[in-house]
């Protein structure tokens, strides 16, 4: 590779990374927003909870904190402040009387839905001016992305060969 195409390069992965940390930041404060908003207290940590129990119903808490990255104890304070809320139940596990599984409650799914419509047309008004072939390279592009990280164990892993 030419200097000219490394500079180049580095240019263009500044610019994408400089572009997903403000999409992060952004993600972040509408997401709170919205969940602060379709219910009092609520965080973008527990609308994620809420999120996981719908695509798991029946769910051990320790599950949930590992599949979101959560610490253990942050995870069981905000499903006791949902179930405080009445957004989700708890019910023993048929298969371990001293385990709880998690599921939402009908009153969860209503706030959950709700979350996912506004987010649906948020990225209506966002993407409306695209056309759908746009859509579909950007799509492939993030998901590319996304691969790309799950393959990658540590982001701070150097390739020292």
């Amino acid at each position: 590779m030419h200097q000219n195409d490394t500079s180049e390069r580095d240019a263009f992965l500044k610019e994408i990374e400089d572009g997903i940390r403000s999409m992060i930041r952004w993600s972040r404060r509408h997401s709170s927003l919205l969940a602060h908003d379709l219910y009092q207290g609520l965080d973008l940590t527990a609308l994620t909870i809420l999120s996981a129990l719908a695509d798991h119903p029946g769910s051990r808490l320790t599950n949930i904190a590992e599949w979101l990255k959560l610490d253990l104890s942050n995870a069981s304070r905000q499903t006791s402040l949902l179930e405080s809320a009445q957004l989700i139940e708890r019910t023993t596990d048929p298969n371990d009387r001293r385990s709880t599984l998690l599921s939402l409650s009908p009153e969860g799914r209503k706030v959950l839905d709700k979350a996912r419509s506004d987010s649906t047309n948020f990225m209506h008004r966002i993407y409306q001016d695209w056309e759908t072939v746009e859509l579909a390279q950007f799509a492939s592009m993030i998901t590319r992305t996304i691969d790309a990280i799950d393959e990658i164990s540590s982001p701070l892993e150097h390739d020292h060969t």
